[in-house]
């Protein structure tokens, strides 16, 4: 009987570790201007225009790209928001161009890796201001696990202007895993401008819940067949 205990014990640590434990990739931003080169941050990986956020799974960026004089974007996902199995993604900039005459568009990107398992809708949000153009979010998943691939697209929400706040939910969707997923907001401006926004991508915690039933009725057959 103590070793059948023994077993059930370890059996549960495994399945809750598999459900809580995070899944640390490279989560990376990249911020585009009207189509020329990417300026891409990468987590952890400090230098001049680097990522200025210490921690794992915090992205901060600080600079001028094109047109736009200041950005400050910081994108945040797993291990500090989130988990592999129970992915959460946050993006927030603010983006400002002085000197801007006629349109101009800034794409504020922000992706990571190693997502999964899931078997879940994907619920996209954002809120958002921009004093001269509109704002597009939307967002993507790539079973082949690529940063910044558009592979499976989730869901957008606008474009819209001066102010944007919706939400979209993608259809159901089961994935063993790993994917990547990414946030892209499209900033378009026909003059001097401030926009700022707070986009998110989340799957909703049910979806977790139903994995880790699945995993404690396993445990619990197994717990009836060791008793017998």
């Amino acid at each position: 009987m103590k070793l059948n205990k023994a077993i059930l014990t370890v059996a549960l640590s495994l399945v809750l570790l598999a459900v809580a434990a995070p899944s640390h990739a490279i989560p990376t931003l990249r911020l585009t201007a009207d189509g020329g080169a990417p300026v891409p941050i990468t987590d952890q990986v400090v230098s001049v225009g680097g990522d200025l956020n210490p921690a794992l799974g915090a992205v901060t960026f600080v600079g001028a790209v094109g047109v736009f004089d200041l950005n400050m974007t910081t994108g945040l996902t797993k291990p500090i928001l989130g988990s592999a199995a129970s992915p959460s993604m946050s993006l927030t900039s603010s983006d400002t161009s002085t000197s801007a005459v006629g349109p101009h568009t800034l794409v504020v990107e922000f992706s990571e890796t190693g997502f999964g398992p899931v078997n879940s809708t994907f619920h996209l949000d954002i809120t958002g201001v921009n004093t001269s153009g509109t704002i597009l979010y939307q967002a993507f998943l790539d079973p082949a696990n690529g940063l910044f691939s558009t592979a499976i697209p989730l869901g957008s929400i606008g474009p819209s202007g001066p102010s944007i706040s919706g939400s979209a939910v993608s259809s159901q969707m089961a994935f063993a895993g790993p994917f990547s997923l990414t946030e892209r907001v499209t900033i378009n401006i026909t003059g001097p401008a401030t926009a700022s926004f707070n986009a998110t991508l989340v799957v909703p915690e049910p979806g977790l819940l139903l994995l880790l039933g699945t995993g404690l009725l396993g445990v619990g057959l197994l717990g009836l067949r060791l008793n017998r």
